[in-house]
């Protein structure tokens, strides 16, 4: 085949593919289809409670409602309680509880009724023994506990009178420090 019958024969393939894709256009083509733009999710689950579970199907972790407020709740491999994020009614801010391998809740991270911070430590039995926290006021105190759960030393500004076991109205310092016997009477302080 020479060169001007194959420059002839291109020139027209070109010429009618171009002319092709221009008549296709014109009569087979509409108007480009683009996704619907939305401002709210099109795919919406709504259940009183979700369930992650593993490939056995034991429980891992729920998602629902829980003393009043959401919650989500973990579990370990053998379905105990370990771990619970949720806000437990309107007037209480978030709280985070952290249970040991038995289920006992060990320690708690939270925001009280009137959004103070505060770190509760619990023992084997879950008695609370150590108690951080700010009074309302933003001032820091701590409070350690004995066996039966009555306070016997409290640093900080704590009101005497939150001490279960006396009557005192007397807010301490920044610096205050007491101690407490077995029988609740205060048996030093300072200042």
């Amino acid at each position: 085949m020479n060169k001007s019958i194959f420059s002839l024969i291109l020139l027209l393939g070109l010429t009618g593919g171009l002319a092709g894709g221009i008549l296709a256009s014109h009569f087979f083509v509409t108007a480009p289809v683009l996704a619907a733009k939305t401002s709210e999710p099109q795919n919406i689950v709504a259940a009183e409670e979700f369930r992650l579970l593993d490939k056995e199907g034991r429980i891992l972790s729920t998602w629902g409602m829980y003393a009043g407020g959401p919650g989500i709740v973990l579990f370990n491999k053998n379905g105990q309680f370990r771990a619970v994020f949720s806000l437990t009614s309107p007037e209480e801010g978030p709280v985070l509880t952290f249970a040991d391998k038995d289920g006992v809740h060990r320690a708690t991270v939270g925001l009280g009724v009137k959004r103070q911070p505060y770190l509760t430590l619990r023992d084997q039995a879950g008695k609370e023994r150590i108690s951080l926290s700010l009074d309302v006021d933003g001032d820091p105190y701590l409070v350690l506990y004995d066996e039966k759960e009555n306070e016997r030393a409290v640093l900080g500004t704590m009101e005497l009178t939150k001490i279960r076991r006396t009557g005192a109205i007397k807010k301490g310092s920044i610096s205050s420090f007491v101690l407490l016997g077995a029988d609740g009477e205060v048996t030093w302080k300072a200042p």
